[in-house]
């Protein structure tokens, strides 16, 4: 006698022929396994699908019903395709995310800078940008000490900064008015020939003047990672931010001040 091949488990091809309530189904092996679970169907009930030569119990295949996986886990085949689909338009959309946030970053965290600058009591006093490095210039109406800013995104394009972050070269500055301006700026230039001064080593302080204004800057370089300022739905970490800024200012202030003084 042949045995033929099972039916799939959604589809409803098993009839059965039940002692309690005579012909049920055609059934799924889905719905069969239901229908036993819950007393409303006995393995000695009979069951046929198409390939049979005859009406068996139940209990001669309990495969029909045994092992199946959850029923909500096997989707039809348009439920998977509309599933890959799905897949893709979200991939997509994450890609695109990720293209609109690499590109915007460095305006976001720019923002942030001023407005962090602005609610420490700083005023902006100039803003100059040529698209990829950016300059501003903070003065505090008090004293008139200055602070300064040049920021450069490094990992504009989106796969350098999948790999590494979007990282940032940032030079703070600050600055107050000497009154020995010319005494103190040849000083500076002396340095500069000698070449004991070098502005490109991060966390190295160097020294430079302004002779239009008479203000002596103490500035460093620094290499951030604006990941840690700027989450990806854009919201800014200003505590961080704010401690980083004035940590920064403090020191240089302190450096000015003991060459200078």
């Amino acid at each position: 006698m042949s045995t033929p091949e099972l039916p799939g488990p959604s589809e409803e091809e098993v009839h059965i022929h039940s002692a309690a309530d005579g012909q049920v189904g055609p059934l799924s092996r889905f719905a069969l396994k239901a229908k036993l679970d819950a007393g409303e169907l006995k393995p000695t009930d009979s069951f046929w699908f198409a390939g049979m030569d005859e009406w068996r119990p139940l209990s001669a295949r309990p495969e029909l019903w045994e092992g199946l996986p959850d029923p909500n886990s096997v989707l039809s085949e348009d439920d998977r395709l509309d599933g890959v689909f799905s897949n893709l338009v979200q991939a997509s959309w994450d890609y695109h995310a990720d293209h609109k946030f690499a590109s915007h970053v460095d305006e976001v965290f720019l923002g942030a800078i001023i407005t962090g600058y602005l609610d420490n009591g700083w005023s902006l006093i100039d803003i100059t940008s040529d698209g990829t490095h950016h300059y501003l210039r903070f003065e505090d109406m008090g004293d008139h000490s200055r602070s300064i800013v040049r920021f450069t995104h490094l990992t504009p394009q989106l796969a350098l900064s999948q790999v590494l972050g979007h990282r940032a070269s940032v030079v703070i500055g600050y600055g107050e008015r000497i009154k020995n301006f010319s005494k103190v700026w040849g000083a500076i230039k002396a340095e500069y020939k000698s070449g004991f001064l070098s502005g490109d080593t991060p966390g190295t302080i160097s020294v430079d003047g302004d002779i239009s204004s008479q203000y002596v800057y103490c500035q460093v370089p620094l290499f951030l990672c604006i990941d840690d300022y700027v989450s990806r739905s854009y919201e800014i970490d200003y505590p961080k931010l704010d401690s980083h800024l004035d940590a920064t200012t403090h020191a240089l202030r302190k450096y000015l001040r003991a060459r200078f003084a």
